[in-house]
């Protein structure tokens, strides 16, 4: 290491000197200072695989606990438990990219990149919320963003610009110091740091600036510039300015911008800022290379990534030289089997194993009895009482000296497993008794039996609860009342060993032989039990210890933690380093120790001794404040497809499922001293579920509509920091009220078409029947009628009239032709075109056969099968009518009958001469109009033309 000597002392006069004696004593003290402080402690932070030992080249924690950083291979987010790929979906700045920064502000996140083939440098900003992503370049690299206290986000470029981002008004570009006097053009700026009153320093390659108005203000050139590496960080306080290079640390007098201390090493340094008024305290991280850093909010630890993973550092409460020596503690007791530990307020460390009773002062060990000590229980502050296990009663042990005294015992009592205070003596406990001890004038001990009792078997724990005492033993758990009874609380009618109490608000915890811990009420009903499937090390519970919310429980399996505040969920505590023993190992009963002075709580084992640090603990339980984000959503629309994951849903109030989401699963985030989390969708159900915080919460085939998803840390209790999200699962269609209301219209549609088919078949059956009547009265009526006619004249005359004959059987025959037309027309079975058109052939031939000559074509109706017979009925009375009509009034006409089905419709064309003899009025009358009136009925459209030459109908309809 090497230090450089300010200038000042080379100066001759006389306040000049004095300031340079007190530079040179800083420059040699600092390094000493600094060592002098309390220590660092540095923990690996386990990010998932592959990340766990990547380059961590820049990062930023936000305010939901988010980690967003930067590798070689893109850019990350880090909730707690999982990495994402942050991808904007945008080819301007895509997942791979390698930014220079990154930093989250409100709903936006900036990230800075260097173009290297042009030297220049833009900034992105993505609206989370709208996911548009804004592009800005910039004059040159951009420096240190930062919240200022008015909420804006600031951050500066090193061409010496000041830029500003609010919500409301976007990015602007504030102050240009480069203009300012006093700017060295040419030097550009590497970092920058605003003190607690405002004032901005800036700091180049070799120098520290102050701004003031319209002015920049320099020091002194700091080492020399093949020492100097680049500024990574800088901060101030009261007092001075610090500058941490990659190599080094350079500090400032933040009034006169003097140099008062300077170290550089060519090894990798960390230095983080400490209480106001002192130099930063100074750490050499072997073999790794530091590369950002970010502070957590709310605590004393810094992030720290490097060049092979993420480091959380912060400080220690160990004094220097207290982990060495817990090392030297550890190493020795490694694979004694220990029962008894104490630590006295003169730092003696006393423990008993099976190979005797040791003592460390700090320097060495000592064995100060070959006796097994059991148990330990303090008298005074220079003088203990040891219970022995295997030996007769207990001895006492000189803190001072040493010196251990066998305390005579003419009772011949057992070894001793339990020593309490109690009035001005105390109670020991040993094998179906419980002593009670007060001191004698020699400072011995006199042993008077207090309780007897042979179901006790060994005690193993007593505890005075509401002025009972409880004793747990071999026997069970036992209640000693003040009139000296003895009750059996638990179990009932059977043997259990008992070996731990711990008293709670509500109940009794007992650690038991073989059933896990349990609770007990005042009663003795058991209402909780806690075993190895719940998180326990192990079911054979030897001790038990609070530590505020936590309880701790030393096991046959390792150690146990638990978190009263989250109901007793036990915490995931990483494995402790060399130097403070395993949590794995089998802990003994009796052999635990809460070191308050120095803030550990140390447990023995048939392996040695384990140290637990009660800040770590005390901050790895979960605060009744932790709030819980939501980290990500995941949505499956297709099983052949991974389901997309969207990142950017911390600030979103509404989470929509959306029709033929077949997965979506919802990953949430917290302090990383949180575990589990409850959860609970209200209109479904209102009881709380639990999770795992690394788990996905999966939301399968939840019923369309409006809910209200509640989450929260089991300790949280105050719903106002609950989690609150509406999930909307939007229906698909058919699931919709309109869907609904189409469907019940078109119900309603459906009923009224029946309806009115009904209707219409009634009406057709009814205007058939009217037809039919009808035409039975034109055409079989009148038949009828001159038929009866006929009849009476021969019945007048009295005699055979041959024409009258004639006429009879005419008429006769014209009634069953019209008869056998009606019949024809109303049977279903001549429902079709081949029958039509034979019927009206076989009509023309035989009504022209001998008086014209007929020519009937037939186009474009191959394809046709079936007619309606309305249009069947009508089309063929139509041409009855016609060919009647010519029969009647025309002598040896040329009649032309087509049929011609096109595209464009159906034109049925009834073409005949006319005979001159006869007036064309001839045509005129009641068959004509009966014509048009079944046109009308078919909706058809008939034509006639009559040009003196040739009578035309022309009849116009759909295409058949």
């Amino acid at each position: 290491m090497s230090t450089r000597w300010p200038a000042a002392c080379f100066c001759l006069n006389h306040y000049r000197l004095i300031a340079a004696c007190f530079f040179i004593i800083v420059d040699f003290c600092a390094p000493l200072v600094l060592a002098a402080q309390n220590s660092i402690t540095v923990k690996s932070i386990s990010l998932p695989k592959p990340f766990d030992h990547a380059e961590i080249r820049h990062m930023m924690l936000d305010n939901d606990g988010f980690l967003w950083f930067v590798t070689n291979q893109g850019i990350w987010r880090f909730d707690g438990t999982d990495v994402h790929p942050v991808d904007f979906r945008n080819p301007a700045l895509p997942q791979s990219s390698v930014p220079d920064a990154i930093y989250r502000y409100h709903n936006f996140l900036f990230v800075s990149l260097q173009d290297v083939s042009t030297n220049t440098y833009r900034i992105f900003c993505y609206n989370i919320g709208n996911k548009y992503l804004g592009e800005y370049k910039m004059p040159g690299r951009p420096v240190n963003f930062m919240t200022l206290k008015t909420g804006a986000l600031q951050f500066m470029t090193s061409d010496g610009s000041r830029w500003i981002f609010t919500d409301e008004s976007g990015l602007k570009q504030t102050d240009k110091y480069f203009r300012y006097k006093g700017w060295v053009k040419g030097e550009g700026m590497e970092y920058y740091t605003i003190d607690e009153n405002g004032n901005t320093y800036l700091f180049s390659h070799k120098k520290a600036g102050l701004v003031k108005k319209g002015i920049v203000i320099w020091s002194l050139p700091a080492a020399p510039m093949q020492k100097l590496a680049f500024v990574k960080r800088a901060w101030c306080d009261s007092k001075y300015v610090y500058a941490n290079c990659g190599n080094g640390m350079v500090v400032y007098d933040k009034n006169s911008l003097q140099i008062v201390y300077e170290c550089f090493d060519e090894r990798y340094s960390l230095s983080l800022p400490r209480k106001d008024g002192e130099l930063p305290v100074y750490k050499i991280i072997k073999d790794f290379r530091i590369q950002d850093m970010c502070r957590e909010p709310g605590n004393n630890q810094t992030l720290v990534g490097t060049d092979k993973g993420l480091l959380e550092i912060g400080p220690s409460g160990d004094m220097p030289g207290e982990s060495e020596k817990q090392q030297v503690i550890i190493d020795f007791f490694k694979n004694k089997s220990i029962r008894s530990i104490y630590r006295t307020a003169n730092n003696k460390l006393y423990v008993g194993t099976y190979q005797g009773h040791f003592v460390y002062d700090g320097n060495t060990f000592k064995r100060i009895s070959s006796n097994i000590a059991y148990t330990v229980q303090p008298v005074n502050q220079n003088k203990l009482l040891v219970g022995m296990e295997g030996g007769a009663g207990f001895y006492l042990l000189n803190t001072q000296t040493d010196e251990v005294r066998i305390n005579l015992n003419p009772l011949r009592t057992t070894a001793t497993t339990k020593i309490i205070p109690y009035n001005n003596g105390f109670l020991t406990g040993s094998l179906g008794y419980i002593y009670y001890l007060t001191a004698l004038a020699n400072g011995d001990y006199k042993i008077n039996p207090w309780l007897t009792d042979v179901n006790l078997g060994f005690v193993k724990d007593m505890k005075f609860i509401n002025g009972d005492l409880w004793i747990a033993s071999v026997g069970g758990l036992f209640k000693a009342g003040k009139d000296g009874s003895n009750k059996k609380i638990y179990p009932v009618g059977r043997t259990l060993g008992c070996y731990a109490i711990l008293q709670d608000s509500d109940g009794i915890w007992v650690g038991t032989n073989g059933e896990g811990l349990i609770k007990i009420n005042a009663a003795g009903k058991l209402t909780r039990q806690i075993k190895f499937s719940d998180g326990l090390a192990g079911e054979y519970v030897y001790s038990l210890l609070q530590l505020n919310k936590l309880v701790i429980a030393g096991t046959s399996g390792g150690i146990s933690i638990f978190d009263q505040s989250s109901g007793m969920l036990p915490l995931a505590i990483p494995d402790l380093p060399p130097t403070d023993g395993s949590l794995y190992q089998e802990i003994n009963h009796s052999a635990l120790f809460d070191d308050t002075a120095r803030h550990k709580i140390i447990l023995g084992g048939t392996q040695g001794l384990t140290f637990l640090d009660k800040y770590y603990l005390k901050s790895a339980a979960g605060k009744p404040t932790d709030r819980v984000e939501l980290s990500y959503i995941k949505s499956g629309f297709n099983t052949s497809q991974p389901p997309a994951t969207d990142i950017f849903v911390s600030n979103r109030n509404v989470i929509e499922i959306l029709p033929g989401n077949t997965f979506t699963g919802l990953k949430f985030s917290g302090p990383y001293n949180q575990k589990y989390v409850l959860f609970r969708i209200k209109e479904l159900s209102s009881a709380w579920q639990q999770r795992q915080l690394s788990e996905e919460v999966s939301l399968f085939a939840i019923p369309p509509g409006k809910y209200t998803l509640q989450v929260r840390f089991p300790s949280v209790t105050d719903q106002r920091l609950w989690l609150t999200k509406t999930i909307i699962a939007v229906p698909r269609f058919y699931q919709t009220w309109l869907f609904d209301f189409l469907a019940l219209l078109l119900a309603a549609m459906l009923i009224y078409l029946a309806w009115l088919a009904r209707v219409r078949k009634i009406r057709n059956e009814h205007l058939l029947r009217t037809t039919i009547a009808s035409d039975l009265h034109d055409e079989i009526g009148s038949a009828l009628t001159r038929i009866s006619l006929s009849s009476e004249l021969m019945n007048i005359k009295q005699q055979m009239d041959t024409k009258v004959v004639e006429r009879i059987s005419t008429d006769s025959k014209s009634a069953i032709a019209s008869i056998s037309d009606i019949i024809w027309s109303v049977d279903a079975r001549n429902d079709n075109k081949d029958d039509l058109v034979l019927r009206m052939k076989e009509h023309a031939y035989n009504m022209l056969d001998e008086i014209a000559m007929v020519h009937f074509d037939v186009f474009g109706l191959d394809n046709v099968s079936n007619l309606p017979q309305l249009l069947r009925q009508n089309i063929y009375l139509i041409f009855k009518e016609a060919i009647n009509n010519i029969a009647k009034h025309s002598t040896g006409p040329e009649v032309w009958i087509t049929l011609n089905n096109q595209s464009a419709g159906m034109t049925i064309m009834i073409k005949n001469t006319i005979d001159p003899k006869k007036p064309t009025a001839a045509y005129a009358g009641q068959g004509l109009k009966n014509m048009q009136m079944r046109a009308k009925r078919m909706k058809a459209t008939l034509d006639i033309i009559n040009d003196g030459k040739c009578f035309l109908i022309t009849i116009k309809m759909k295409r058949w």
